[in-house]
């Protein structure tokens, strides 16, 4: 069986899954879905090579040109010379009769990736899968996967109306590295030079693997993503060019929520369109994974509420629209060299920017079950806010016998004055819930505290102070 390759960070899991895949008996019809530079082409096709199996990109092409690519990827697998040298095979249904007709019934994985563009080439193409799918391969042991980056359009391949609903047998859905995977990136930085390399680049693979392990955040920072000449310094104003031909409003949305409009109101008056031109973008920038919905930890019916904020869901659009894009805009971009660049409009603002990182790197820290002096497992975890966004609190864990962790998490240093204001909004949360079994408070700390009554109730165990090192700690 194939190994996993050691240069794929993480993925164990999805690799797994393909593992046995590929051992089953049967025909294998596998939707892989996550976003561009998530990873898919860097699991699949080395997976591909290990079953010697065949590993296919689409690109924008007219469906003469998808089948002749293909054609030539068959012909070029199975040393076929009359294959590659003749006209090609003419039709989808040829394809894959040649294909049936190789590998008989022996196992074979075939991967088309960026599936929608075969789609947008072939419309007939997912009917025509169907009808082959019932029939001629049903009983054989080709491993057939469908990948794509479009994630909108490869959820939609599922839908009742649609030809090959019920006919997939799995589904993986990639997604982003989180704050302790994407460390592997940067292995001997300081646990704080690791978070500002995660706000910054976020959990992409394909963004971490331009880092250079060796050098600190802000040196990474200046080269790939405030360099004109780098890939990330214009990747994240056209990041949606690929799946839409006029973007001009989903830009716009994203732009007002990276520039801290959380709220629809806020979102709709800072766009200047009204709210009902807004919804359908919104909705697709949703489920295309770049925008998501944040309710109250305490709600009981999170697609119903009005309690709804908004937030850019990676952490390097996020910098791209609050450091990059002001910076294109000014025409500061040729005129001053990236190293003045990150001095004079990055470093002043980064510890206000990755306040907001922090408070998610302290949730999933917390949903994973590593935060010191939790005994319970979390059901749900998130922030919480009153019903008039008065009292606030950053991070809540909510355990299956009225358990209750209520956290704040501070990039810089806590003191006194924030326990005393946690002890309040617990409290308030408490009587919300109508009570609480087990009350823990717990303070996340990027630097620290150096407040003596603060120090006297952790050591008293009144409440868990952690700080950078502990978000990375086994």
């Amino acid at each position: 069986m194939p190994n996993k390759p050691p240069q794929l960070i993480d993925r164990v899991y999805d690799w797994s899954a393909l593992r046995r895949l590929w051992q089953s008996d049967r025909l294998e019809l596998v939707f892989v879905i996550g976003r561009r530079r998530v990873g898919k082409s860097y699991l699949l096709a080395p997976f591909a090579d290990a079953v010697d199996g065949i590993y296919y990109q689409a690109t924008r092409r007219t469906e003469s040109e998808q089948l002749s690519a293909l054609t030539a990827r068959l012909a070029e697998r199975f040393d076929d010379t009359g294959l590659r040298h003749g006209a090609g095979l003419p039709t989808w249904e040829a394809l894959f009769a040649y294909l049936l007709d190789k590998v008989g019934d022996t196992p074979f994985l075939l991967v088309l990736d960026e599936f929608p563009y075969l789609m947008d080439a072939a419309p007939a193409l997912p009917s025509i899968l169907q009808a082959l799918v019932d029939h001629p391969l049903r009983t054989s042991r080709l491993k057939l996967v469908l990948a794509g980056s479009y994630i909108t359009a490869m959820r939609r391949l599922e839908a009742a109306d649609q030809p090959l609903h019920a006919r997939r047998t799995a589904r993986l859905a990639l997604t982003p590295f989180d704050h302790r995977d994407a460390a592997a990136f940067t292995p001997d930085g300081s646990a704080r030079d690791k978070l500002i390399t995660y706000g910054a680049f976020g959990g992409l693979p394909g963004h971490l693997a331009l880092v250079d392990h060796d050098a600190p955040a802000a040196a990474n920072i200046t080269r790939h993503i405030l360099d004109p000449t780098s890939r990330l310094f214009e990747e994240g104003g056209h990041h949606l060019d690929g799946f839409l031909t006029d973007a001009a409003v989903h830009y716009a949305i994203l732009a007002a929520v990276a520039g801290g409009e959380q709220v629809w109101s806020r979102i709709t008056s800072r766009v200047g369109k009204s709210s009902g031109s807004l919804s359908r973008p919104m909705v697709w920038l949703v489920e295309m994974e770049l925008i998501e919905r944040v309710v109250p930890v305490t709600e009981t019916n999170p697609q119903r509420t009005k309690r709804v904020r908004y937030r850019i869901r990676d952490p390097y659009l996020r910098f791209w629209h609050r450091f990059v894009a002001p910076i294109i805009h000014a025409g500061l971009a040729n005129r001053r060299p990236p190293e003045a660049l990150y001095a004079e409009r990055v470093a002043p603002a980064l510890d206000d920017f990755m306040g907001p990182v922090f408070e998610e790197v302290c949730r999933e820290h917390v949903w994973r079950g590593l935060s010191a002096g939790l005994s319970f497992t979390p059901e749900r975890v998130g922030p919480w806010w009153d019903v008039r966004s008065r009292a606030e609190i950053d991070l809540v864990a909510l355990g299956p016998r009225g358990e209750v962790l209520c956290a704040e998490c501070k990039w810089g240093e806590v003191d006194q004055h924030d326990l005393t204001r946690l002890r309040g909004t617990s409290a308030q949360l408490v009587a919300s819930l109508g009570g609480a079994r087990d009350l823990k408070l717990a303070l996340f700390a990027g630097r620290g505290t150096r407040d003596p009554a603060l120090q006297r109730a952790v050591s008293s165990g009144e409440v868990a102070l952690l700080g950078p090192d502990d978000l990375y700690a086994a």
